[in-house]
């Protein structure tokens, strides 16, 4: 038997696993995909470094990540922006790579999918595969997206299932672009566009210029419903030269719920918290207690926080 299963391998699958690791308890991790991080993507073109389904320094404020951010080996990948916000050199990949070299030795289970949770009469959890297979753990941190965990839930809380039912979420593309130069690059959005944001980098590790620009911005527009060329058409609406050096488009379903912007998320949150039973805990972006999109160590602290109670759970 298994003492702890993490059923999911984004970052904060990766936090209680690494967490769990740390305290020495003995952990398997369960991830759907091919590669860890979920939406947490990076990539480079032509020299710039362009971050998938956040905003480019979201990461934290200066003063809270820096021990964490060191612990793992990162903080020289970590840089201060002119918002006065933590960012890092070689995008945000750098953070799940770091927790993925730690957590190196525990089994991982890729491309992996669990279909449902349950319990055994002896108490153990119960761990259905959709390819049929059946673990069994003494205790689950469940690390994965609302849209997932109200049917893994169904058969062991339903009330769960019911709780996270109508979760909704945002249809956000951002399309991010590269200069070689800042100069003439106005970043003020015009009203009634389907722009919700826009970041700017510039003069940072990122571009390979010194006097470079990295510009990522959030549309309102899901995947299928793009123009032909949304590059231009950005470029076109923002009064951008029409042909940046670097592109990139980047769509993640699940990344940014709706429910993040509703008053009664919080409470919403701890009431899904109260019916867990002993020894499962929940973890995810998707259910960070705020009522604005969370930052990236307010997502590990989920991690750690699930972790922290599975250990106290198993003593």
């Amino acid at each position: 038997m298994r003492d702890v299963v993490v059923v999911g391998g984004g970052l904060c699958g990766l936090a209680a696993a690494y967490e769990l690791h740390k305290n020495h308890i003995p952990t398997t991790l369960i991830e759907v995909k091919p590669e860890l991080g979920g939406s947490l993507q990076t990539k480079t073109v032509n020299g710039f470094i362009f971050d998938g389904a956040m905003m480019a320094h979201d990461i934290a404020e200066p003063g809270r990540f820096e021990a964490y951010l060191a612990e793992l080996g990162i903080m020289d990948h970590a840089f201060v922006t002119d918002e006065g916000r933590l960012a890092f050199d070689a995008g945000n990949r750098v953070l799940i790579d770091a927790l993925a070299r730690r957590i190196e030795s525990i089994p991982r289970m890729m491309r992996m999918a669990v279909s449902t949770l349950g319990r055994f009469d002896d108490g153990r959890f119960s761990i259905c595969m959709e390819n049929g297979m059946l673990l069994d753990a003494r205790a689950l941190v469940v690390a994965i997206p609302a849209l997932y965990a109200e049917r893994v839930f169904y058969t062991l809380t339903p009330e769960i299932s019911y709780r996270l039912l109508d979760y909704r979420y945002d249809t956000i593309t951002r399309v991010s672009v590269g200069y070689r130069t800042s100069d003439g690059l106005p970043l003020v959005i015009p009203p009634d566009t389907p722009l919700t944001e826009i970041q700017c980098l510039t003069g940072t590790p990122r571009t390979p210029s010194k006097n470079g620009t990295v510009i990522q911005a959030a549309l309102r527009f899901a995947a299928h419903d793009l123009p032909d060329d949304p590059v231009g058409e950005l470029a076109a609406l923002m009064g951008w030269p029409p042909n940046p050096d670097a592109d990139h488009i980047a769509t993640w379903p699940h990344s940014d719920p709706a429910q993040w912007r509703q008053s009664d998320h919080p409470r919403t949150v701890a009431h899904i918290q109260s019916l867990l039973p002993a020894g499962v805990a929940l973890a995810n972006s998707d259910y960070v207690p705020t009522s604005a999109p969370p930052h990236l160590d307010e997502r590990v602290q989920q991690g750690i926080d699930a972790a922290r109670r599975i250990i106290a759970h198993i003593g």
